[in-house]
């Protein structure tokens, strides 16, 4: 059965960052917490709400359809 998925599609920045936060996060200093991180790498995906449902949907097997609108000045590689 096919899956009509109506939502955006746009880019996510996917950010990579080795380890585990509770490394860096002091639990004696947690009601001054700093949320900055530097990260080495990072990388962009297809995706976005209609993008991202599509993508799990056929990871379990189904067929989605996805049903949005891309070009113009924030897709060049596509329009």
């Amino acid at each position: 059965m096919r899956i009509l998925i109506c939502g955006s599609i746009a880019y996510d920045n996917i950010m990579v960052f080795p380890g585990r936060f509770r490394e860096h996060i002091l639990p004696e200093q947690i009601h001054i917490l700093n949320v900055s991180f530097l990260v080495p790498e990072l990388r962009r995906e297809f995706g976005g709400c209609a993008g991202n449902i599509a993508y799990n949907l056929r990871l379990l097997g189904s067929d989605p359809l996805v049903m949005g609108t891309v070009g113009g000045r924030r897709f060049p590689a596509v329009s």
